[in-house]
């Protein structure tokens, strides 16, 4: 066999490769494991380049309908050039890190890798080959992280084949030590309970207020002293959210309760809006309360029926028993972290990674952030004892964005042999 047809082979194991993580099995997780080896194989910087690129669109193609579905259907053309660019960039650490001297792969092919996990190529990793170090090395936490980063490079600088199939069948037996010492899967804390939901678009009118009955009803029915719910189940907590929220928390309070609720905070206003945003109503919530008091709404129907945009927090809201709000550290790009516009969700990079809640250190991770790599690693290094996980799904529900969130989360629990709890409005 020719090099350019190793150089084909090579290019449709990778795109294989792609569809296979893109599906969000573990399965297809463990495969990808293997990328650099497929990308940094070929003869050619070029070559490299075409292997690297087929594997990112294969692997990162659900992103056009989820764009396609947050952002409206005539956003189409615009979904195919951020999926095409973000193949492209995060493809541009493989073709440097190509080079025809293979000894130099011990530290090149790390390299890449990590190059494509930190930002500012990080905010954008998606599907890297590190997400399922928790399948094949379970409970060997940094360990089996730096061998799953490490071996792609050892084996590509080594110049025997038999070598090679020796560190294979070395790393094979590894992963067989691992699962066998495996413990198994750990068990949330004791009191801690997780809420999935079906509210779909929780924007439509008084679908929050629903939203907040629900919550506030499985409070009063639950013995549970952690309950946790979706991301963005409350829109937006204001004053007046405040207001109707009161006689609940005060009965949370009595009850020894901490609620973890997915929110959106008014952002600190710049100069230019503190104005403007000081006139701003919660639309849903206010209009509600005036409804259950028997007071006439049409005034503020009229006055907050479009509401003038504002910047948002995404945030974990913990309310009750205990306070403290964890902001997200990466929205999602262009669909809520948008640079220089104005209703941008704010990037908080250096936020803390960990909350502490009911005695315990929680790695939160909101929607998105489950998909990359580097903010549950700096999460690592704050010591957690519980992962929890907070999505808002109904925009990609059609797409496997929401399985890859999933099974992304449970192999870093299995990785560091934490327990994991998930909500998810759908």
């Amino acid at each position: 066999m020719n090099a350019q047809h190793i150089e084909r082979l090579l290019l449709c194991i990778a795109i294989a490769t792609g569809l296979g993580m893109s599906t969000g099995h573990p399965a297809g997780m463990v495969a990808a494991a293997g990328m650099p080896l497929v990308c940094l194989m070929p003869g050619t910087r070029k070559a490299a380049f075409r292997s690297a690129f087929g594997y990112y669109l294969a692997a990162l193609w659900p992103i056009v309908p989820g764009i396609e579905r947050y952002l409206g259907q005539s956003k189409t053309v615009l979904a195919v050039m951020l999926w095409a660019l973000a193949a492209i960039l995060l493809s541009t650490p493989w073709t440097i890190a190509w080079t025809s001297k293979r000894t130099l792969y011990i530290w090149r092919a790390p390299a890449a890798l990590f190059a494509t996990v930190i930002p500012p190529l990080g905010i954008i990793g998606l599907a890297s080959p590190l997400t399922g170090a928790g399948y094949l090395f379970p409970g060997t936490g940094w360990a089996g992280l730096a061998a799953v980063a490490l071996l792609p490079g050892i084996l590509l600088s080594m110049r025997s084949s038999i070598w090679r199939l020796r560190t294979v069948a070395l790393a094979a037996a590894l992963s067989a030590a691992s699962y066998l010492l495996y413990p198994g899967d750990t068990q949330p804390p004791t009191g801690w309970i997780a809420f999935n939901t079906h509210f779909g678009d929780l924007s439509q009118p008084f679908r929050d207020f629903e939203a907040a009955q629900f919550i506030q009803q499985q409070a009063d029915e639950s013995s549970a002293q952690v309950l946790i719910f979706p991301e963005a189940v409350v829109p937006r907590w204001s004053k007046a959210t405040e207001a109707f929220w009161r006689q609940s928390l005060v009965r949370r309070r009595k009850r020894g309760q901490i609620l973890a609720i997915g929110a959106g905070l008014p952002a600190t206003p710049t100069k230019n809006d503190r104005e403007h945003l000081s006139d701003l109503s919660s639309y849903d919530f206010g209009e509600a309360i005036a409804v259950l008091n028997g007071i006439d709404s049409s005034a503020i129907h009229l006055r907050s029926r479009s509401p003038r945009p504002e910047p948002i927090d995404n945030t974990l809201l913990i309310v009750g028993a205990e306070s403290a709000t964890f902001y997200q550290r990466v929205p999602v790009p262009i669909g809520m972290w948008r640079p220089f516009g104005r209703t941008s969700v704010p990037i908080r990079l250096s936020q803390p990674g960990v909350l502490a809640i009911d005695h315990e250190r929680a790695a939160v991770l909101i929607c998105y952030e489950q998909m990359l790599t580097f903010p549950i690693l700096v999460s690592m290094f704050e010591h957690p004892t519980v992962i929890v996980a907070i999505s808002n799904t109904f925009w990609v529900d059609a797409t496997t964005i929401p399985l890859y969130e999933r099974t992304a989360v449970f192999a870093w629990a299995k990785l560091f042999q934490l327990p994991y709890l998930a909500a998810i409005n759908s």
